[in-house]
């Protein structure tokens, strides 16, 4: 299933651009600019160039308009996609590239670098027709089908920690400037939370081989058994926390230091790669959810009158 796109996707998301520009090279860019409307870039150093001057007369803009829409957002161009020509560099491209004799410098794009321009330019009815290639061709998805005789479909598998852990990034990275960075802060910290635990996980795993996974009870709740654990309410993520400590502190008290709401706490953490431990979590967790007052079963067991010293196990 693809998601619907339109220009605004390709003017407001920096991070949206550059992927749409990572399957392109300089003559696959020209093409699709061709498409809008003809170009031709001068021939300098084995490569081709255009001037502002050249942009804004492809864009049937004005020269300030190509230099705003560079200088707001320089930081995204990269090497490849513009350059500044001065000294040497200016006097050799000078004849090339139509500069006045005057000119003391001069900035110049790329095929690449005009596509950006493209899809930041939005006073041009050429750079609208380009954006709009652009999403035909971001839309443009082959159809891929198995041979008749292939015998068996490999088994889905998660991908590398590495790799999953940089999809998490770029997702959060996306939202955020599509939110303008108004995330919701449970959301913002169940992202930050998934990533330490990932981290954790990796680094664990990669300093001593080990195959054991500990987990909190909420995480085991939420991520093994598929419940939502309110943040308020009878049922609240504390109280499941303390009726597993309470009615099955034979499953272990080890701690560990986990970042909780933007603060690095102590949270009790389960053996979870052990069956026993993983179906004693499981039927606690479901006698708390089952309970029809959970809060008035710790108050009557006790649970809230005294605390136990904290054993810290580092991780």
């Amino acid at each position: 299933m693809s998601l619907p796109l339109n220009q605004d996707v390709l003017i407001e998301s920096p991070s949206l651009r550059t992927s749409a520009l990572s399957n392109l090279d300089d003559a696959r860019s020209s093409d699709v600019l061709n498409k809008a409307k003809a170009i031709v870039f001068a021939l300098w150093n084995g490569e081709g160039w255009a001037t502002v001057e050249q942009l804004a007369q492809y864009f049937q803009s004005s020269q300030p308009a190509i230099k705003h829409i560079y200088e707001r957002n320089s930081k995204e161009f990269r090497d490849h996609e513009t350059r500044k020509l001065t000294g040497k560099d200016l006097s050799d491209a000078r004849s090339k590239l139509g500069l006045a004799s005057r000119t003391a410098q001069a900035r110049v794009f790329s095929p690449l670098g005009t596509l950006r321009i493209a899809m930041l330019l939005t006073e041009s009815e050429i750079a609208a027709i380009v954006r709009t290639i652009i999403l035909e061709l971001v839309a443009a998805v082959p159809n891929i089908t198995s041979k008749v005789d292939t015998p068996t479909v490999p088994a889905p598998t998660l991908p590398p920690v590495e790799q999953r852990l940089q999809t998490l990034v770029e997702a959060m990275r996306t939202l955020a400037e599509l939110t303008g960075g108004r995330l919701n802060p449970y959301m913002e910290q169940h992202f930050q939370d998934f990533a330490a635990n990932l981290l954790a996980q990796h680094n664990q795993q990669a300093l001593s081989g080990s195959q054991q996974k500990w987990m909190g009870v909420v995480n085991f709740a939420e991520s093994e058994l598929g419940k939502k654990v309110p943040l308020s309410g009878s049922h609240y993520r504390g109280h499941l926390g303390t009726w597993v400590r309470t009615f099955y502190p034979q499953l272990g008290e080890r701690q560990e230091m986990r970042l909780v709401n933007g603060t690095q706490q102590p949270v009790y953490v389960y053996a979870c790669h052990d069956p026993i431990v993983a179906s004693g979590l499981t039927k606690a967790i479901e006698e708390f959810f089952a309970h029809p007052n959970p809060t008035a079963a710790l108050k009557k067991a006790g649970a809230f009158a005294t605390k136990k010293p904290q054993v810290i196990v580092k991780s």
